[in-house]
This record gives structure tokens, sequence and C-alpha cells, in this order.
């Protein structure tokens, strides 16, 4: 008897687990505008805004007082300007640059003259031979205001208080363009995570298939403006649960990619994105 009330008891059970692990760890204001959510007040969250941009990266994290601006697209830094004045931004602890391509490279001189950083991040030699001659000047007007350049590797972490970035690079001699090379970085805080791929396409994605790093994360902003698909593993390996695109060709590979696979995910170039988590759950939205 005792042990037929024991498997009742756990068939009861199941529903109720079930029912738990589909919590939903990203609250989407944007699919649900009248969603009466909100954070803890004494809650310090960490903030995620993409500005509204295309076939460009640009994107601001803040936690606390640390904050850091990752890429600056070159033709369009002052839409990224824009952004940063709106949330009235008038400096920054680190900016860091995924691969010195322009339209991720370029603007940094223009929006590090009025909003300075403390430590320019980067992942390559100043004198590395690849990349879009743009880069040299952005080098030197960054040596001319005296901002500290250091060279983050594979491996590295980087802490904001209770937030931490952990650096993951591919730079094999068999992967042939700078883009392959791009430094992607997961912040984490509790057990909420991003990750930024700069433009890692499918010769990189190969290699971090096979080494099985730990890049799972909630959110994903798409290599290379969704303009190809990634690997399917690779896409696998994050298990996004929310793709940004920086840019709107929802015609594009990635786009139907992220369709295909019912990815919730949003484009840039629609206008600014806010992502905030407290490290329990994710909320996104758009802001005016």
């Amino acid at each position: 008897m005792k042990k037929i009330f024991a498997l009742l008891l756990v068939l009861l059970l199941l529903p109720l687990s079930a029912a738990f692990g589909e919590e939903e760890i990203i609250i989407n204001n944007i699919a649900n505008p009248s969603n009466s959510f909100a954070f803890p007040e004494e809650a310090t969250l960490l903030e995620v805004y993409f500005p509204k941009i295309h076939g460009c990266d640009a994107a601001f994290v803040r936690y606390g007082e640390y904050s850091m601006l990752i890429d600056c697209a070159g033709n369009q830094w002052r839409d990224t300007k824009a952004m940063l004045d709106k949330l009235k931004i008038t400096e920054m602890t680190y900016a860091l640059n995924s691969h010195p391509d322009a339209d991720h490279i370029g603007g940094f001189n223009h929006v590090l003259k009025e909003i300075p950083a403390q430590e320019f991040l980067l992942g390559f030699p100043e004198d590395y031979p690849d990349g879009d001659t743009v880069r040299f000047k952005v080098y030197n007007d960054l040596h001319t205001l005296g901002v500290p350049f250091r060279r983050v590797a594979d491996g590295d972490t980087i802490a904001f208080g209770d937030v931490k970035m952990t650096v993951y690079q591919r730079t094999d001699e068999s992967l042939a363009r700078v883009n392959n090379k791009s430094v992607m970085v997961k912040i984490e805080l509790g057990n909420r995570s991003i990750l930024f791929t700069g433009d890692v396409q499918r010769d990189a994605q190969l290699l971090f298939i096979q080494d099985q790093p730990d890049i799972q994360s909630d959110i994903l902003k798409f290599p290379h403006h969704g303009y190809n698909d990634m690997q399917p593993d690779f896409l696998s390996l994050v298990d996004p649960e929310l793709v940004i695109v920086t840019s709107g060709r929802s015609s594009a590979n990635g786009a139907k990619q992220l369709n295909d696979q019912k990815i919730t995910h949003y484009f840039t170039e629609n206008g600014i994105l806010r992502l905030a988590t407290d490290g329990t759950v994710w909320m996104v939205e758009r802001i005016k």
C-alpha cells in the first residue's frame, strides 16, 4: 500500500515539476507591451542597449558603476552617440573592439572623444595585417586622447562587480579572415547570460563546435549581422532563447534559420533595444 501511495505521489508531482521547468527566463515587453512585470526595486540590473543601426555593430553594457561599449560602427557612430546621450552617459569603464573592420571599429575615436573610456580592449595587435585601414586612424586618435590600450585573449575574464565577462577567441592559422578571429564575449550575472559573437563565421564556428567551450547563453548577438546562417551545431551549442540581429534584413539567411528554428529574434534597424536582468530573468523592450 505504501509503495502504491508513493507512486501516486510521484505521478502527481510530475506535472508540477514540468511547470516549474518551463518558467520563463525572458519577459518580452515587445511581444506583450501590456506586461506589468517589474524588477525588485533594490536590484542592481545588468543592462544591454543596442542602438538603431543596420549592417554594423555597437552595444552598450552597464552594471552599477561599470560600463562598456562593445564595437562602434564607423558610418553609423552618430546613432550610437545619440543613444548614449539619451542614456545620459558621460564616461565609461571600457571600450571593446571585437575585430578591426570599419563596421566594428570605425566610430570609437568619434564617440570616445566626447564620452571617454578608462581603457580600450582589443583582441588584435595594432599592426595586425588584416582589417580595414580606418583602424589606424582610430588607434592614432585614441592614443592622442590618452586612452590606455589592453590586449585581451581567449580565456581572459573581466569582472564588473558581480558581472563576469569571459573572452572566447580562435586565432588558428587555418582561419583566413579577420572576421573568423573575432573576440567573442560571454557576459553573465547570476543565472543569466548573453553572448556577443562579433563576425565569427562558419570556419571559426566549426572550431568552437570541436572544442565545446561553455558558450551556452540565454541571448545571442547573431554573428556578421545575420547575413549568413550559423553552423547548426554552433547554434545548438549556444542554445539561445532570444537572438539580436544587428541589421534589418529579414530575408537574409540568418533570419530564415531563426524562423525555421522558431527562435525569437529582433532587428536593431527597427529601433533601440534594451535588455535587462537581475540575474534571474531577462526583460526585453524597445525604447523611444
